[in-house]
């Protein structure tokens, strides 16, 4: 019987598994409530490489033509696991170098914006957050660890930024499966480029990018210090379905307001990722009074949800 179950969940892996992906994770949270203080947060980067990864965007279709293998019968239970195993890896790998190649074709269409990024650095890009950032090599027990990764639609008319974030668990703390303190992905979404910017970025003007990265990666600060402050309400809010405009077609997102600012509103959806979109893209929302205030976290006041 084991070994039946062990064949079946081969056969699982090979056909429904998730290659990996560096711009995907699932939603960790066991602080238990015990959030940092904002005098106590602080954050670094994954690594002491601070330049920016931009890349372009793609469907991230993974489906792959499988080679047909023969199944020998007379190979017993132990050939049958062994062929089905090299049958997995197949597929896998099939996977994964489809993956890549979309990501090699996709960045060609970028290649404008790929080379005026390879003059930015993230030290340049976190403005009034460098009083909590830390370097790697200082990185403490409660240092925020995140992960940015910044992407254009292939027409460059509009980017957005993924990133990682995580606290580890202590290493005398951790056990098998529970590596983090906490882990989540966070999106934010810049509104579609003008007109204007998109032929400067064509004629190569080198301040135009960097503004856009700035404003992508200061949203994912504020919305990464409310988050891990515990400065969002979660209890008792109403999940909603929200229709968020692109070029092609209309977005589904199933969550809730976490929170909102004049321009900008921060959904937590059903996978616990908090994803920020500008408030022109969200359908049948509420107009909210701009309340220009410097001293406020931009992403971190918590809101009544709108229905």
């Amino acid at each position: 019987m084991r070994i039946l179950i062990t064949i079946l969940s081969l056969i699982v892996m090979g056909c429904g598994s998730t290659p990996y992906q560096d711009d995907y994770t699932k939603h960790v949270n066991l602080l238990d409530n015990n959030y940092l203080t904002s005098e106590n947060y602080k954050f670094s980067f994954v690594d002491d490489d601070l330049s920016v990864d931009l890349r372009g965007l793609y469907s991230q279709n993974d489906t792959a033509t499988s080679i047909p293998i023969m199944y020998y019968g007379d190979a017993g239970i132990v050939g049958a696991l062994v062929q089905l195993t090299t049958h997995s890896v197949i597929i896998n790998s099939q996977r994964d170098a489809k993956l890549a190649s979309q990501q090699i074709e996709a960045d060609k269409f970028i290649q404008p914006l790929i080379n005026l990024s390879r003059d930015i650095s993230l030290n340049d890009l976190v403005g009034e957050h460098r009083t909590h950032f830390v370097a790697f090599n200082q990185q403490a027990t409660d240092t925020v660890v995140i992960k940015p990764i910044f992407f254009s639609l292939t027409d460059m008319s509009e980017l957005s930024i993924k990133a990682i974030v995580w606290m580890p668990m202590p290493k005398d703390q951790q056990q098998k499966r529970k590596e983090f303190k906490y882990r989540n992905m966070i999106q934010v979404y810049s509104p579609k480029l003008t007109e204007s910017q998109y032929q400067q970025i064509l004629e190569g003007d080198k301040n135009i990018l960097p503004e856009i990265l700035t404003s992508l990666l200061k949203k994912t600060l504020d919305i990464t210090e409310a988050a891990l402050t515990g400065q969002y309400d979660n209890n008792n809010k109403k999940t909603q379905t929200f229709l968020i405009n692109t070029e092609s077609n209309n977005q589904v997102l199933r969550g809730f307001i976490a929170a909102e600012k004049c321009d900008y509103q921060v959904i937590q959806d059903i996978h616990h990722w908090l994803v920020a979109y500008p408030i022109a893209r969200l359908e049948n929302q509420a107009d909210l009074q701009c309340e220009k205030n410097n001293n406020n976290n931009e992403m971190g006041r918590p809101l009544t949800t709108i229905e």
